[in-house]
């Protein structure tokens, strides 16, 4: 099971800054960015371009069995016409901020670049995220990388993406990159009080 050190920083940090936001009461800019870096890594992959470091947001993978009625939500909302942050930030808090949902054991992204991460894991194959939250804490995540070009990650990931990034603004679902889900093999603890432990497995 997925440590709950790990957990608390990966998603209940996050859900506590949504909160936040809805309830218009993160009124310090310096600690919506710092929340950031939680959903922020390096992914570090090597292969035919090379060692490489790249940062992309991640998001958090829902149980199969929820994706198909979650990504039928996202339509469904997005169907109903144009809204606000705030709307989309109420969707996000129901239907994705829900902990018995969430399969901790993975994490997904979209290549929207497509340059050398894509290069390095088009194929598949191993990847490390860092995180790092200043000042001190730190997290180290090796995991297997599948790609999805089709199908419902593909779909569900760039929904989402374009539920926060580009519905708000344009009022639709555009998204037709790659995604990625990494399937978490080890977690390792980098923090300043830590030095480098192996939490997971």
């Amino acid at each position: 099971m997925i440590p709950d050190k790990f957990r608390r920083y990966i998603f209940h940090s996050r859900k506590e800054i949504l909160l936040k936001m809805i309830k218009g009461e993160l009124r310090d800019e310096k600690e919506l960015y710092l929340s950031f870096t939680r959903a922020l890594p390096a992914i570090v992959s090597h292969g035919p371009a090379g060692l490489n470091a790249s940062i992309k947001m991640i998001g958090f993978v829902l149980k199969e069995k929820y994706l198909e009625e979650t990504l039928y939500k996202i339509k469904e909302f997005v169907e109903r016409g144009k809204k606000n942050s705030l709307d989309v930030l109420n969707f996000l808090l129901n239907y994705i901020y829900n902990e018995e949902k969430i399969d901790f054991a993975k994490l997904g992204t979209l290549d929207l670049a497509k340059k050398r991460t894509w290069a390095n894991l088009k194929n598949g194959g191993e990847a490390i995220l860092i995180f790092f939250t200043p000042p001190s804490t730190s997290f180290m995540v090796v995991a297997d990388t599948e790609v999805h070009t089709e199908g419902i990650y593909f779909e569900y990931f760039n929904a989402l993406h374009d539920l926060f990034h580009v519905f708000p603004r344009a009022g639709r679902i555009v998204g037709k990159h790659p995604a990625y889900i990494f399937r978490i093999k080890e977690i390792w603890d980098k923090s300043v009080d830590s030095f480098g432990v192996k939490i997971y497995p």
